[in-house]
C-alpha cells in the first residue's frame, strides 16, 4: 500500500528574533543620525558622534545574529494511504 505523505512548514520569529528584526532596522538608521550630526558639528569634541555610529553598527550586526537564532519552526506533518493500482497481467502486485 502506497502514503502521500505532505509536509507543511511555517517560521515564526520568537521574541529574540524580534528584537533582532529592531536592532537590524534600527542599527543603520542610529549609525545615519551620528553621522549626519557629526557632518553638521562645527567645534568641539566628536567622541559623542563616533560612539552613535558605533552603537548603530554594534546593533545592526547583533541584530543580524538574533534574527538567526530567534526563529521558531512549525511543522504539521499528513500521511494519507492511498490504494495501489492493481497489478497487470505477468507483474506480481509487489512490484507496483
Amino acid at each position: 500500500m502506497a502514503t502521500k505523505v505532505e509536509i507543511q512548514s511555517q517560521q515564526n520569529f520568537t521574541g529574540a528574533g524580534s528584537a533582532g528584526v529592531l536592532m537590524f532596522l534600527g542599527g543603520p538608521i542610529v549609525s545615519g543620525i551620528g553621522y549626519s550630526e557629526m557632518l553638521g558639528a562645527t567645534y568641539g569634541s566628536l567622541t559623542g558622534y563616533w560612539i552613535t555610529i558605533w552603537l548603530g553598527a554594534i546593533a545592526f550586526q547583533v541584530g543580524c545574529v538574533f534574527m538567526l537564532v530567534g526563529r521558531k519552526y512549525d511543522h504539521e506533518v499528513v500521511v494519507q494511504p492511498t490504494q495501489a493500482p492493481a497489478a497487470t497481467k505477468g507483474e506480481p502486485a509487489e512490484w507496483n
